[in-house]
């Protein structure tokens, strides 16, 4: 028990109670809400002769019910469940733990990122408890080429989580961006170790905007949506963090048999970027083109000049609305 999950209720407590259930002085509960409200800008409300209340009810991660989540067949692919209050990265913290000793297969979630990073090492906006940031290690038996369409498989992974959850609307961008009506929903994040013949220790790293407020997305650069707004209501993370890691446990044991084929029809099926015009962005250049969809690989399939040629590597970005297409 802390002194956060008391006041997730969102109820007010006062200071002396708070601190008679969890054994500590007010001047410590006092303390601890100042820290709250500095270092995780956790919004909380005081108000004298009745305590304290947070601004906005949350809903905490919980272990327990991640777990229940998750198909009976696939809780014992997950070793160990870490849930930390704040961290500078899941993907790091997942990676240091591995290199200590815990065992593949562990996952990680977090309700605050000081450091959470996107891809081509954007910030990626982590405020606390109203989003997801999991980080889930696996370690694949393959060489460094039949691992290149693991971000897409992974894309479709959290669409079939989404789906599940009666989420629908979603789109894929290559490669590995989730979408809905064109707004940045949730992103992927992969960190490999090992070597070119493997095996690869990989970290998947997945952010997922849940129910933000708009005041926490102001320092986001580009259009984003979060489920909240999708459905219309509040959206239970612990039931999302639960199908998620079930989708994600299938899809990284498929793609270890099977590479990309079991994913590539969803992929094609829900590519916004079929057949419009796009421009794929490198460090030193951009390339533009038609997008043609993608290959057997992973590869973007870019028509420049009437010539199709495959690409591994870039960032796609639509040119014009692919809708009407």
């Amino acid at each position: 028990m802390t002194v956060l999950r008391i006041l997730s209720d969102g109820r007010f407590h006062s200071g002396s109670s708070v601190g008679e259930t969890l054994g500590i002085s007010r001047a410590a509960v006092w303390k601890t809400v100042q820290k709250l409200q500095q270092e995780w800008q956790v919004k909380i409300n005081a108000v004298s002769g009745r305590g304290y209340q947070l601004a906005t009810p949350l809903e905490l991660l919980d272990k327990g019910a991640i777990v229940a989540a998750i198909q009976p067949q696939y809780r014992d692919q997950l070793p160990e469940l870490h849930i930390l209050s704040s961290v500078d990265s899941t993907n790091r913290y997942a990676l240091d733990q591995v290199m200590k000793g815990s065992a593949t297969g562990l996952a990680v979630l977090a309700e605050h990122q000081t450091a959470g990073r996107g891809r081509r090492g954007r910030n990626w906006v982590s405020p606390f408890g109203r989003n997801l940031y999991l980080s889930l290690v696996w370690k694949f038996e393959l060489d460094a080429r039949h691992l290149s369409g693991l971000s897409l498989a992974i894309a479709v992974a959290i669409l079939r989580a989404l789906v599940k959850l009666d989420i629908e609307g979603v789109g894929l961008k290559w490669p590995n961006d989730v979408l809905w009506q064109e707004k940045k929903l949730g992103g992927v994040l992969l960190e490999m170790r090992g070597e070119a013949n493997g095996p690869w220790l990989i970290v998947i790293g997945i952010g997922m905007n849940v129910n933000m407020e708009a005041v926490d997305a102001n320092a986001i650069d580009q259009p984003w949506v979060d489920l909240q707004t999708i459905q219309g209501r509040h959206i239970d993370r612990n039931l999302l963090a639960g199908v998620l890691l079930d989708e994600l446990i299938q899809a990284v044991s498929s793609f270890q048999q099977s590479g990309l084929a079991s994913f590539l029809s969803e992929w094609r099926e829900h590519d916004i970027c079929l057949n419009c015009p796009v421009a794929l962005h490198f460090p030193n250049r951009v390339q533009q083109g038609i997008a043609r969809g993608i290959d057997a690989d992973g590869a973007l399939l870019l028509e420049t000049d009437g010539i199709i040629t495959p690409y591994h590597a870039g960032e796609v970005s639509l040119r014009v609305s692919p809708h009407g297409r």
